[in-house]
């Protein structure tokens, strides 16, 4: 089981990365409404259009360099999910026991099994 200063870390972490995904979309209408909270907070913070443009930037990147990380969130969450769904309880408790490094590995180690089966032709198995 995670530490609960690991849960925490991840908790801030998915929070900061939910926080930046508001400013880094586009501020074009009907974006979601992610582009529309990005326009109200640059009119309430009265940016100058330097600032917005550095703003926007600066978000940008974070957003980018934040993808790595919000694509093993996700893909954690879908081999948890199955694991669940097949009632699979080793791996549930093995994956509860892993370093977030170990499991990064198991994500790997699952992807790569995943795709040597699909690119066999066999059909997939949620062990």
């Amino acid at each position: 089981m995670l530490s609960l200063k690991h849960k925490l870390a991840a908790c801030t972490a998915v929070a900061a990365l939910g926080a930046v995904s508001l400013f880094a979309a586009q501020t074009a209408p009907g974006a979601r409404g992610h582009g529309r909270m990005g326009a109200f907070l640059s009119s309430y913070l009265n940016l100058t259009p330097s600032q917005q443009t550095q703003a926007k930037s600066i978000f940008q990147n974070a957003r980018q360099s934040g993808q790595p990380v919000r694509q093993q969130l996700k893909q954690t969450r879908q081999s948890l999910q199955a694991a669940i769904q097949a009632n699979n309880t080793a791996e549930i408790q093995v994956y509860q026991i892993l370093t977030p490094d170990q499991q990064q590995k198991w994500a790997q180690l699952r992807q790569a099994r995943n795709a040597a089966r699909h690119s066999s032709g066999a059909a997939p198995q949620n062990n």
